[in-house]
Parts: C-alpha cells; structure tokens; sequence
C-alpha cells in the first residue's frame, strides 16, 4: 500500500497533487481488479450452472428476473430490467406461458397492459436452480483450504458491502 505522510519540508500543493495521483493509481488498481473479477465470476457461475434447468438461455433470464423481483410485473418493466426488445420478450413471454412457467394477468392499473407473474412451477425451477447452484458451490469448496476458505468469505462479504455503498 502507499501511503504519504506530509512532512514540514513537502509543499502543501506538492502533497496534494501526491496524494491525488496515489488516489487515482489505488483507484485504477481497483477498477482493473474489479474488471478481472467479472470473467472470473462468470466462468464460475456458468460451471455451477451447467445444466441447471431445461429452459432456453433468454427464458432463464426472464423466469429468473421475476423471481428475483418476488412481483409481477408488466411487459414494459420486464423488458426495461433485461434490456430487451419488448418484441422479443412477447415471444418469450408467450412460450413461458404455454410451457406453465408465467401467467399473464390485465393490469388493472393499465388497461393496455399485462402482468406476467411467475406459476408454481416457475418458482420451483428457480429454487430447485438454486439449490443445485449453492450444492455445487459448497461442494466446490472442499478443494480450498480452511484458511482460504475463511479469506473468501471475507472478501466476498466485504466486496458484497462495499458493492452496496458505491450504488447509493
């Protein structure tokens, strides 16, 4: 880590730009850190979901969005939170229903508009998805130590907490 300390014989404009371009290297380092971790976690996250679920790639995203939202929702925000065509969503939307994963509702509010709501079985396949997800996960850690282990639950702890401050 740097740290500068100001002593009498540093002028204070010489310590202030000192201290910015270590802020800005610290910050770089982070970010580059943070850019790393992506792949990382994606590759992670795509080993423990191989074959977690019978649906297509964009109808997990939509069953898996619903699920996270505990709500229904209309077309409109579905579409908005997966940046996805509304067109595009219809389709998927129409196909989930038919399977029995999604049912659409008239949205009282709005008349032209629908609400999709995720079924029993919706709610099963993600907390059965889950479930498998968090089983291969733990048992994925038997292959680290103790002490590791004990590491990656504080920094994924602390990287959850400080992920939560930077979005307020």
């Amino acid at each position: 880590m740097y740290h500068i300390q100001r002593n009498n014989q540093c002028p204070p404009s010489i310590y202030y730009i000192l201290v910015k371009v270590v802020t800005l290297m610290k910050n770089d380092k982070i970010a580059a850190e943070y850019i790393a971790l992506i792949p990382n976690l994606f590759r992670s996250f795509s080993d423990l979901n191989k074959d977690s679920t019978v649906l297509t790639h964009t109808q997990n995203h939509v069953i898996e969005f619903l699920y996270m939202q505990q709500s229904a929702l209309n077309i409109k925000d579905i579409s908005s939170g997966l940046n996805m065509t509304k067109q595009q969503l219809t389709n998927i939307i129409n196909d989930l229903e038919a399977q029995g994963y999604v049912v659409k509702e008239p949205d009282i509010k709005d008349k032209r508009a629908v609400l999709v709501s995720l079924t029993s079985k919706g709610k099963e396949i993600q907390t059965k998805k889950w479930h498998e997800l968090y089983q291969r996960f733990t048992n994925n850690l038997a292959k680290i130590s103790a002490e590791d282990k004990l590491d990656l639950a504080y920094a994924l702890h602390k990287v959850n907490v400080l992920l939560k401050k930077m979005e307020d």
